[in-house]
């Protein structure tokens, strides 16, 4: 399966650049930590534009002005009335994700845009290109370089369901040949 198979994912890419512009002009500041603590090292924040049923989580996190300092961001995000989780996710330099899993509906995929990467995730995922990933199966991510590593993710419910094996691994495999 690929983002063309996604419903909304051709309005993320249309707008692509105007989000990765938003993106990079979130200052670091206007990020808040993510919960599960447990679940990474150094920083990992989000600027969230949406949360679903995880506002509980984000006390004080002010939407209405976050949604007001990303407009074309929130316009593509009005386009796609089943996403209901959204945001910009910043792992700062030297952070790291652990492998993990989330919970969510079998109906439902996070799409990733990326915005910044450091060099050797570019080199396999170019910025301003989307991907997939179901998070019932386990993920990490990282951050070597110097500069943030950014994304805009945002979940999208489907009108089918999942099944495992749908989707490209996250990871890359431990020894590539």
């Amino acid at each position: 399966m690929s983002p063309a198979d996604i419903p909304g994912t051709s309005h993320i890419l249309a707008a692509a650049e105007a989000i990765r512009a938003e993106a990079l002009s979130i200052p670091a500041e206007l990020f808040v930590d993510m919960p599960s603590r447990e679940r990474y090292r150094g920083q990992w924040r989000g600027f969230l534009l949406r949360v679903g049923p995880w506002e509980k989580e984000f006390p004080g996190v002010d939407f209405a002005a976050n949604r007001a300092r990303c407009p074309a961001t929130m316009a593509v995000l009005e386009k796609l009335p089943n996403a209901p989780v959204a945001g910009f996710l910043r792992l700062d330099p030297g952070a790291d994700l652990t492998k993990h899993t989330d919970f969510r509906d079998d109906d439902m995929v996070r799409v990733h845009l990326a915005c910044q990467l450091p060099p050797d995730e570019e080199a396999r995922w170019p910025l301003g290109t989307l991907r997939l990933l179901d998070v019932r199966v386990p993920h990490s991510a990282k951050n070597p370089s110097a500069d943030p590593r950014l994304t805009f993710v945002v979940d999208i419910k489907l009108p089918f369901a999942l099944k495992e094996g749908d989707l490209e691994p996250w990871d890359p495999p431990e020894n590539p040949s």
